[in-house]
């Protein structure tokens, strides 16, 4: 089963002309399904069926009756004078105690998708706790539960669910999971006079959450990703930051305009122990950047130093903020004039990512304090991969998660369209990269799927990708079905309408098959 999040747009929309202060990050979220139903005996025709639902019926029936909505949002500029139908966005609720006891659909919580959690205690209301569950996620401290074959909300909660201390209102969308334990991983970021970053882990055996590390001194930073080895967390504080230390978005109610980016401040890279309780170890800077996603990373011996160890990381950049404002809807419109602001070769760079490759060299398990870590090291620069050749919404074959990794798949945004226009398969080892493009067809995140069987060394590749497309002559959506090794089609799955962009999908496999 192939399931994703969307951001979806109201649909009662009353005006005829789009919301241009509204963006891709803001709307109603709505999970779509596909089910891959394998070939029957006697048939070589596998069989795709398609459910969705939207998550936050209760929210959008309050919308709809109060004609207000006041809750925080990404990126929505909001006008108190405006209907609230020119604003539907996707909320980023703060968790208050006052919203502690939401309504199953009261919450807006859609960007990553995860199958069952090792660790993590059902939070169902409704059906049987032994039916299977999906969690939903975003850039805040909830988590809705969804049943896997329904899609239907049966539970909802904040990170305060977990550890009693976890009780600030940002985290990162995508959690962290070790493939081997199966623990869980992220963190909790609490706004006051100084921003508090608590680093925690829960147990897959026990159930039980761990503080890895509670970490003050640092600006209070947009975290949507960081990565995981087998000895430790890294994140990457940006200097792009909440305005005073995250008051400012209490004004602005979103979080694009409450972010200031200083380009002349290096990003920070917390490296975090996971097994021995010694907390912050190292801290790293490198020239400042902002990003959304990092792909993988892998301990290796210190080249250098002997006994002490090196973190290589990849990771999706970008020089500054513009990406934040690339995808709203005014940029985006191929009739809007604004959107000739990053489309076409003469702005092929401008909010385009280059894949980044860091060394982070001779760590030790040394518990380190903030007055420690202003000494701290340069990061290292292996490659940055030109724009053209680098993906956003980066996948790679989870078999190899904390090992080391040679491809990385994503979306493309080479300037062709006012959108996303082709997928990318980036060789690490070569710096060379497969494309598939093709005119007005605009592809979602690829979800890699690998072979169950894979044929020994070498076949890292080995699978294929899925990525739902929008084919823009036919003003209709498809299932695309991509060898990951050739990068040739190897099917599709036609829809009989649009399915809208989301962010981010997940495969389950299918149960005995």
């Amino acid at each position: 089963m192939a399931a994703g999040v969307q951001q979806d747009a109201v649909s009662m929309q009353p005006y005829n002309d789009w919301p241009n202060d509204a963006g891709w990050f803001d709307g109603f979220t709505q999970t779509h399904r596909f089910e891959l139903v394998p070939p029957s005996s006697g048939n070589s025709i596998t069989s795709v069926k398609y459910s969705s639902r939207h998550q936050c019926n209760e929210m959008l029936e309050k919308v709809r009756k109060n004609g207000t909505f006041e809750e925080i949002c990404f990126g929505q500029k909001q006008d108190p004078c405006e209907s609230v139908f020119r604003k539907a966005m996707s909320t980023y609720h703060a968790a208050t105690k006052s919203r502690q006891d939401a309504g199953l659909e009261d919450v807006n919580v859609g960007v990553t998708i995860h199958d069952h959690i090792a660790g993590m205690p059902t939070v169902r209301k409704t059906g049987s706790p032994t039916t299977d569950s999906l969690w939903l996620k975003s850039d805040n401290a909830w988590l809705q539960e969804i049943d896997a074959s329904t899609l239907e909300p049966v539970g909802v909660c904040t990170q305060q669910k977990l550890h009693p201390e976890l009780k600030g209102t940002l985290a990162a969308a995508h959690m962290r999971t070790d493939p081997v334990t199966g623990d869980y991983f992220n963190y909790n970021l609490e706004f006051g006079r100084q921003a508090t970053y608590r680093f925690f882990k829960v147990s897959a055996s026990t159930g039980k959450t761990e503080i890895l590390a509670t970490v003050r001194g640092f600006r209070a930073a947009y975290l949507h990703s960081f990565v995981i080895t087998e000895k430790y967390l890294v994140f990457c504080i940006y200097s792009a930051y909440y305005a005073k230390g995250g008051v400012k978005i209490l004004w602005t109610k979103n979080v694009v305009d409450a972010i200031d980016y200083d380009p002349n401040e290096k990003n920070k890279w917390l490296v975090i122990d996971r097994h021995h309780g010694k907390g912050l170890v190292a801290v790293f800077e490198s020239d400042p950047f902002f990003a959304f996603h990092c792909v993988n990373a892998w301990d290796e011996p210190s080249t250098t130093e002997e006994g002490k160890t090196d973190i290589t990381l990849d990771i999706s950049t970008y020089e500054n903020l513009d990406i934040l404002k690339r995808f709203y809807y005014e940029n985006m419109k191929s009739t809007s004039p604004s959107a000739l602001n990053y489309a076409g070769p003469q702005h092929a760079g401008r909010a385009r990512p280059s894949l980044h490759r860091y060394r982070l060299r001779s760590i030790a398990d040394i518990t380190i304090s903030v007055t420690d870590a202003k000494a701290s090291k340069a990061a290292e620069l292996l490659f940055a991969a030109p724009n053209a050749l680098s993906v956003e919404l980066p996948t790679f074959n989870s078999a190899l998660a904390c090992k080391p990794s040679r491809y990385i798949y994503g979306v493309t945004d080479r300037g062709n369209s006012v959108f996303l226009d082709g997928l990318a398969k980036f060789d690490t080892e070569t710096k060379e990269a497969k494309l598939w493009i093709r005119h007005a067809q605009s592809p979602g995140e690829p979800i890699f799927v690998a072979d169950p069987e894979p044929k020994g060394e070498g076949s890292e590749d080995a699978g294929v990708l899925l990525s739902v497309v929008l084919d823009g002559k036919a003003g209709r959506s498809y299932l695309l079905c991509l060898d990951a090794g050739s990068f040739e089609e190897v099917g599709r799955v036609e829809m009989e309408g649009v399915v809208g962009f989301g962010f981010h999908g997940h495969f389950v496999p299918r149960k005995g098959v």
